[in-house]
């Protein structure tokens, strides 16, 4: 067992009312009242950042008014959002009702009826805070009663993407978690066990280092099974001089952090140390170029113009920086060589260094956490080393 002790930080009531002052005075500018979220227990972040709240089996959405914070979900999730949710209050919305469920005298509203007793009178019109992508059609449906519907999306994006204070502290300690996680899963790498026991090593670590849940499946992929890129583990036996790629991905009070790691099952050959070196090395360079002030694009380009000259680069998957925060991957602004920015402070992101498609190798991952502070000062939040080998 692990002698770290569990971590407890929160996040406090006064950090919800000042996003949620923040979107309402954006939502204002736009000339909206009304912002409606919407989320999955997959794709949680919008309804979590405006409330807390993590949906678990169910959907849900958020109303942000003038006066107040509305999160809207089934019956079943009353309970779990008064025991979870941080800030607002709850309606059970009758879109959101089982069919032929017995609720008893459980109360179902509409959306219409919500904001008549809420505002008094409907909105002319309601800002969509959340993409299309994560919006259900039903959702928008339910909200086509009337009032225009005008795409705000950028609002939270924006916010989500900039970091506060306590939200850097939460990664880093979901980083933390991730660290130790990693640790005991490539402990646990040996010929002869299965994929989803070492997957089991990291998972019990997490959570008994107060990870409640994960952003994504633990990835253990050994040998030819490194070619689904973001493959879960399973009952596959590790061979001996295998390649095993592993991935963890803690979420603490909602954030969530990333390693991933490449080593080997037994006595790495030669040609398996020279391969994850170069991979490495590309990692390391594209670290190097984080920098507040930097383009993001440089962080991309640092790793690819170096895998280039390896012979590596068409292996090279996908853009080697991407955000993190509420959700793994999908948070806003990645850095590829097409990125057009520069890199801000206050934010957070993954180092990824994805070589797939190898015909003898199959690939690798090297995946470590940053933050680049308020102050402009670039973190790495792992001591855990890339190279697993030595």
């Amino acid at each position: 067992m692990s002698a770290i002790t569990p971590m407890l930080e929160t996040i406090g009531e006064d950090e919800f009312v000042r996003r949620v002052a923040a979107v309402r005075d954006a939502l204002r500018e736009r000339g909206l009242t009304v912002g409606l979220a919407y989320a999955t227990p997959h794709v949680p972040g919008d309804v979590q950042y405006l409330t807390g709240y993590d949906p678990h089996l169910e959907n849900a959405a958020v109303l942000v008014l003038p006066d107040g914070v509305i999160a809207l979900g089934g019956a079943e999730g009353a309970e779990a959002f008064a025991d979870a949710g941080r800030y607002g209050d709850w309606r059970n919305l009758n879109a959101f009702e089982i069919p032929f469920q017995d609720y008893g005298d459980t109360r179902f509203w509409s959306l219409r009826e919500i904001l008549e007793d809420a505002l008094g009178e409907l909105p002319s019109a309601i800002g969509l805070l959340s993409q299309g992508n994560v919006l259900s059609s039903e959702m928008v449906e339910l909200a086509t009663f009337g009032p225009a519907l005008v795409d705000a999306s950028e609002i939270l994006l924006a916010a989500r993407y900039h970091k506060s204070p306590v939200e850097l502290e939460m990664f880093r300690i979901a980083s933390a978690i991730a660290t130790e996680a990693m640790r005991a899963m490539a402990a646990a790498v040996a010929p002869g066990v299965r994929e989803l026991e070492i997957a089991a090593e990291g998972e019990r670590v997490a959570k008994q280092l107060g990870a409640y849940r994960l952003g994504f499946d633990t990835i253990v992929c050994a040998g030819e099974r490194i070619d689904t890129v973001i493959g879960r583990a399973t009952n596959r036996v590790v061979r001996d001089g295998e390649l095993v790629m592993l991935g963890v991905a803690p979420r603490y009070e909602g954030y969530t952090s990333a390693l991933g790691r490449t080593v080997v099952a037994g006595t790495a050959s030669p040609a398996q140390v020279e391969f994850l070196e170069q991979g490495i090395h590309a990692y390391e360079l594209a670290a190097a170029a984080l920098r507040h002030g930097e383009p993001a694009a440089a962080v991309d380009r640092a790793a690819r113009e170096y895998l280039g000259t390896v012979g590596l680069e068409r292996y090279h998957a996908y853009g080697v920086g991407h955000g993190i925060g509420l959700s793994e991957c999908l948070e806003w602004k990645t850095a590829t060589s097409r990125s057009d920015y520069d890199l801000p402070a206050g934010i957070a992101m993954m180092i990824d260094v994805g070589l797939f498609g190898h015909p003898v190798f199959h690939g690798a991952r090297h995946e470590d956490p940053f933050l680049i502070s308020h102050d402009g000062v670039t973190e790495r939040l792992t001591e855990l080393p890339m190279n697993l080998l030595a």
